[in-house]
C-alpha cells in the first residue's frame, strides 16, 4: 500500500511540474489530491505513521545521546 501511495504521489508530482495542460488541468488534480488526502484510510495513515515516526525519532534520540553521554 506504502508503495502504491508512494507511486501515486510521484506521478501527480511528476505531471504537475511537467505539464503543459494548464491551470485548469493542475486545479483538477489538486482537487483529486485533496480529496483523496480528506479521505479517513489515508488520514488514519497518515496518522499512523506520525505516531510511528515519533516514536522512532525519540528511540533514536535517546540512543544517541546515550552514545555521546559516554
Amino acid at each position: 500500500m506504502r508503495f502504491r501511495f508512494g507511486m501515486f504521489l510521484g506521478f501527480v508530482a511528476g505531471y504537475v511540474l511537467g505539464t503543459r495542460a494548464g491551470k485548469e488541468r493542475y486545479e483538477q488534480i489538486v482537487r483529486a489530491f485533496k480529496k483523496l488526502m480528506g479521505t479517513d484510510t489515508v488520514q488514519r495513515a497518515t496518522e499512523a505513521g506520525k505516531e510511528y515516526l515519533g516514536s522512532g525519532m525519540t528511540a533514536a534520540s535517546e540512543r544517541i545521546r546515550s552514545v555521546v553521554e559516554k
